[in-house]
């Protein structure tokens, strides 16, 4: 039998205040985009010293020695799969980091939306109150005039 946690508090928490959430998912990205730039310029740094580490063991391993050709096509290749792959995932951090700038824009405009809809609704009764009371001063008004017609409305 398998027990799940209950992560609902927790994104509630993450929830409460929109701005925050987007704010730090920007400032999240921005830091993944930082790391992932710093490891692929130690990739590069390694992958250019790899290349020379590979030319001075040649002499030493008598295997790298006569097979030179396929083991420097190799080491080129895994160097290309892990450029690939850095590119992938900057591409993603960066996609992340537009998407979390779309959230937050979004949100300003769904709050800027919501206060001028509560502005108009606090208009709309401010002006529904003060047509209740010029009604209501209408009505003592005539109510006090003593004698009432047919015609009075």
């Amino acid at each position: 039998m398998t027990t799940q946690h209950d992560h609902t508090p927790y994104l509630d928490q993450l929830h409460d205040d929109p701005h925050t959430f987007w704010e730090s998912r920007i400032k999240a990205s921005r830091w993944m985009i930082a790391k992932t730039l710093a490891l692929g310029a130690a990739a590069a740094t390694l992958g250019v010293l790899g290349q020379g580490w590979l030319e001075d063991g040649a002499p030493l391993l008598p295997i790298i020695s006569q097979n030179y050709g396929i083991w420097q096509t190799i080491y080129v290749l895994a160097l290309l799969v892990i450029f690939l792959l850095w590119a992938a995932a900057m591409r993603q951090k960066i996609g992340l980091l537009q998407n979390s700038k779309r959230g937050l824009a979004t949100q300003y405009r769904i709050d800027e939306q919501n206060a001028r809809r509560e502005e108009r609704a606090r208009a709309t009764r401010e002006r529904r109150e003060q047509l209740r009371e010029e009604r209501a001063e209408h009505t003592i008004y005539h109510k006090a005039g003593g004698r009432s017609n047919k015609f009075d409305y």
